[in-house]
């Protein structure tokens, strides 16, 4: 048997129980795809099942406003999937049908080369390569690939009786078995087909980059209490963490955006991580005579309901146990 016969008869025995699996359904496999970039299968399962709940359909999901979408991705990170998702809705919904190929899919807003794969292959049945973390790691081991063009060499090896199954076997085979430390070699259905494997260090692939070093940003927030209420505003349209609510926050030595608000106490301190930066924050519980412009004046209720990024989750915690404090 060639390798891809190898790695289906493999995935039919081993094949992980997944939501998302066993439905050729473009906007299910759509929705799993775009929440599984960044996020491991384990954390979307239980997202996805939610989120096809509140939008059954692109056309739900079309109609949904942002705000709506926006808050039912939080947690997961990575907004702009959400915005981009919520964009592509509106054009498929517009269409009246989705596309067919994978071409036509990275049309779309926010569908790079491996979820048009992904969709296509697995929904429609176009033999293409839907290339992510997992299938490169896996097809560089295999091939011992040291330089560019394996992309071409991956769309060389797809299935073309079966070609969701075998992008599908892949990424399974690399979340599982061919991990990016101690691979599983002894349980790999290709080992023997693996030239990195049988050289002895399977783990010298994928061909490492220099890491670029994440910038550290230390950061104050402002639990800021006006009338039994806590102040938020609104993050630009552009740029990072675009349109969520957020609490007013400053980098140290910079200026204050309420200078009118009074400190009462130091609140304790909390660290995120994400892509490319890290934020160090110091939380300040104040109070304020009243709300500028711009702002929110949030109950709890409000906290619940608004989109806000997970850096927050420890400040938005303690500000809704104030705010009933204050009541």
């Amino acid at each position: 048997m060639d390798f891809a016969e190898i790695l289906l008869s493999w995935y039919d025995r081993e094949k992980r129980d997944l939501p998302w699996r066993g439905t050729k359904d473009p906007y299910r496999i759509w929705i799993s795809e775009i929440m599984l970039q960044q996020t491991r299968a384990e954390a979307v399962a239980p997202r996805y099942e939610a989120f096809l709940r509140q939008f059954p359909d692109v056309f739900d999901l079309a109609r949904a406003g942002e705000e709506e979408v926006l808050k039912a991705w939080e947690g997961m990170g990575y907004y702009s999937r959400a915005r981009n998702l919520h964009r592509a809705a509106k054009e498929i919904a517009a269409e009246g049908a989705f596309p067919q190929t994978a071409e036509d899919w990275r049309k779309l807003p926010g569908v790079g080369a491996y979820t048009a794969g992904a969709v296509a292959s697995i929904a429609f049945g176009e033999a293409v390569p839907s290339i992510d973390g997992n299938q490169v790691r896996v097809l560089s081991r295999v091939l011992a690939w040291e330089g560019e063009g394996l992309e071409a060499e991956a769309a060389i090896r797809v299935d073309r009786k079966r070609p969701g199954d075998y992008n599908q076997a892949l990424m399974d085979l690399g979340a599982g078995i061919c991990t990016p430390r101690r691979p599983n070699c002894a349980r790999c259905p290709v080992a023997r087909m693996c030239r990195a494997y049988l050289a002895g260090d399977p783990e010298a692939f994928p061909i490492k980059r220099a890491a670029l070093p994440k910038q550290e940003e230390r950061r104050i927030v402002l639990l800021a209490i006006a009338q039994g209420r806590v102040l938020v505003r609104k993050r630009p349209a552009g740029g990072m963490l675009a349109g969520l609510w957020e609490f007013p926050n400053y980098i140290e030595g910079e200026e204050n955006p309420l200078p009118e608000a009074r400190e009462i106490c130091a609140l304790r301190e909390a660290k995120h991580v994400f892509t490319h930066r890290v934020w160090h924050m110091r939380g300040i519980l104040a109070e304020i005579r009243s709300v500028p412009e711009g702002y929110l004046a949030a109950d709890a209720r409000d906290l619940e309901a608004l989109a806000m990024p997970s850096a927050f989750r420890v400040y938005r915690k303690i500000a809704m146990e104030r705010i009933g404090k204050e009541r």
